[in-house]
C-alpha cells in the first residue's frame, strides 16, 4: 500500500510539474537558460530552486558559500615554478557601522595552495590483476585532491577541479539527459576517494554546463565539457586544482612522456595505471582508435594499463619540472572490451577554450 501511495504521489508531482512548466508563462523558473555562443552551448540551472543536498544526504555543512579566491591562476605553478599564495577575504574582518558604511576591510594570507599538488613522484609501475586500469592499483587516499566524481542519474564520470567552481570532463558524460536528471539527480563529490558521496570531503550540485559545440558523439570530436559548481569549494591539501598546460598546436607535445591515468571502474576506490603518452603517428597506427585519431586528441601506450567505461571524463596527468601534476588529457573513447588503448581528448588545445569558459561566473 505505501509502495502504490508513492508511485501515484510521483505520477502528481511529474504531472503538476509538467503542466507549470509547459502552460504557466510564470513557471518558466523551471526551464533552463540555453545559450548558444560561437564555440559553447550553455545550460544554466543557477536558480532553479531544486531540492538542496542536505535533503538527500543530511549533510548541510557541505552547501555552504565560500568565497571564491580571484587571483588562483591553475597555470601559476608550471609558469613559475613555485607555490602561489592567493588573497583571501576576509568576512570576520569586514564591519559595518550603523550608518552602513563600510569600516574595515583586511585580508589573510591562508597556506599556500598550489595547482597539481599530487605525489611528490612518478608512481612506479606495478603490474595490475588484469590488463584494465579497473582491478589495477589502487591509489592512495588524499593522493590526488583534484579529482572528482560526477553522478548525473546513473551515468558515472570522473572529472578533475580546474579552479574553486569548475570541473572539467568529457562532454559526452552529460548529453543525453533531461532536466530533471541534471537539475535533480546531480552530484558532484570533490576529495573523493570511495565513489561513495557520503566520503566525499565536499559536495556539490551542477548550477551550468559549458558543452563544445563542435562536439561530435560519432567521432568522439571535441569531447571535451566544464560544469561550474552551485558553490565553490574550500581549497586545502586534500582539494586542490590540478593544472593546466600551455596551450599548443603540436599533437605530439607530450609524446613518449609517462603520464598516470585515474579512473574508478568496476572499482569502489580510485585506481591508478602508469602510461606512456604515444605519438599521433601511433595511435593512427592502431586499428582500435585510428578512425577517431586527430590533431586533437592523444592516445596512450601501454600493454597492462587501459582505460574502461567509468573512467569516461577522468585525467591523463603528467607531472612536470616544479613536482605539479598537469592534466594533458580526458578520457575520450574506449574499446567495446576494454582490452586497447584508448583515445583521450589533448587538453592543450582546448587551452584557450577552457580559459574563456573559466572566466564565466555562472
Amino acid at each position: 500500500m505505501m509502495g502504490d501511495q508513492k508511485g501515484f504521489l510521483t505520477v502528481i508531482v511529474v504531472a503538476v510539474v509538467t503542466l507549470l512548466s509547459c502552460c504557466s508563462p510564470a513557471s518558466s523558473f523551471l526551464l533552463p537558460r540555453v545559450t548558444r555562443t560561437s564555440d559553447a552551448i550553455i545550460i544554466d540551472y543557477d536558480g532553479l530552486g531544486y531540492a538542496p543536498l542536505e535533503w538527500k544526504y543530511g549533510n548541510v555543512a557541505k552547501l555552504g558559500f565560500i568565497p571564491m579566491s580571484s587571483s588562483f591562476n591553475p597555470y601559476y605553478a608550471m609558469m613559475y615554478g613555485q607555490e602561489q599564495q592567493p588573497m583571501m577575504f576576509d568576512a570576520a574582518a569586514f564591519n559595518v557601522g550603523e550608518q552602513g558604511v563600510k569600516q574595515s576591510i583586511t585580508t589573510t594570507t591562508p597556506p599556500a595552495i598550489q595547482c597539481g599538488r599530487g605525489p611528490a613522484t612518478m608512481p612506479a609501475a606495478r603490474s595490475p590483476i588484469n590488463e584494465r586500469i579497473i582491478e589495477g592499483v589502487s591509489a592512495k587516499k588524499n593522493a590526488w585532491p583534484f579529482m572528482v566524481y560526477v553522478s548525473i542519474s546513473s551515468k558515472k564520470c570522473g572529472g578533475v577541479l580546474i579552479s574553486d567552481s569548475k570541473v572539467l570532463l568529457a562532454a559526452q558524460c552529460l548529453e543525453r539527459f533531461t532536466l530533471f536528471d541534471t537539475l535533480l539527480s546531480s552530484t558532484v563529490s570533490i576529495g573523493v576517494y570511495s565513489i561513495d558521496p557520503l566520503d566525499a570531503q565536499m559536495t556539490r550540485r551542477i548550477s551550468n554546463i559549458i558543452l563544445h559545440s563542435q562536439f561530435n558523439a560519432a567521432s568522439f570530436a571535441n569531447d571535451i565539457a566544464i560544469i561550474t559548481l552551485d558553490a565553490p569549494v574550500v581549497l586545502s591539501k586534500t582539494v586542490v586544482p590540478v593544472c593546466l598546460p600551455p596551450e599548443s598546436t603540436d599533437p605530439d607535445q607530450y609524446a613518449d612522456q609517462d603520464a598516470i591515468i585515474l579512473g574508478w571502474d568496476a572499482s569502489e576506490v580510485l585506481q591508478q595505471g602508469k602510461v606512456k603518452i604515444a605519438s599521433n603517428v601511433d595511435c593512427k597506427n592502431m586499428q582500435s582508435i585510428s578512425q577517431y585519431v586527430s590533431d586533437t586528441t592523444i592516445c596512450l601506450s601501454s600493454t597492462t594499463v587501459f582505460p574502461c567505461n567509468y573512467d569516461m571524463g577522468g585525467p591523463v596527468v603528467i607531472q612536470s619540472s616544479t613536482g605539479a601534476w598537469t592534466v594533458v588529457g580526458i578520457n575520450s573513447y574506449v574499446t567495446p572490451d576494454c582490452d586497447a588503448s584508448g583515445l583521450q581528448t589533448r587538453v592543450s588545445a582546448f587551452s584557450a577554450w577552457i580559459d574563456k569558459y573559466m572566466k564565466l561566473k555562472k
